[in-house]
């Protein structure tokens, strides 16, 4: 009986969901998805509208509030280099709103437009990262 018991308990804190320490990262993951979604569904062609950066700042404060929520030292430096790659993202917004309205038709991509690409790979890889550590 006691190694059937040993046994439910292994199981459960090894195949049964995730551990502890990665419980805040995928809550971080399940979050950024669901931000994403919620962009992807009010977005429109072009740099985000003003209207628009309401929802940018949303999953960047969210994604702030839970990283602060990682205790694994690890985990907790990459949830944290995430956060503060989408508040440099999201404070890059007006500048390439203003940047993209100030060229000439048929003018090639103004640099914050690279600069936000660019800060858009780092934030997917973070968030690989993160998946993979907790997958």
């Amino acid at each position: 009986m006691l190694v059937v018991a040993v046994g439910v308990a292994v199981w459960a804190t090894w195949f049964d969901g995730p551990s502890e320490k990665c419980k805040p990262v995928i809550d971080i993951l399940d979050f950024s998805k669901s931000q994403a979604a919620l962009v992807d569904a009010k977005g429109g062609e072009g740099p985000p509208t003003v209207a628009e950066d309401a929802l940018y700042q949303q999953w960047a404060d969210g994604l702030a509030e839970r990283a602060q929520k990682v205790t694994d030292p690890a985990l907790a430096q990459q949830a944290t280099e995430l956060a503060q790659l989408a508040n440099q993202f999201v404070s890059s917004l007006p500048q390439v709103r203003a940047q993209t309205q100030a060229r000439a038709p048929g003018a090639p991509a103004p640099p914050a437009v690279f600069e936000m690409g660019l800060l858009n790979a780092r934030i997917s890889d973070q968030l690989a990262q993160l998946r993979k550590a907790c997958s």
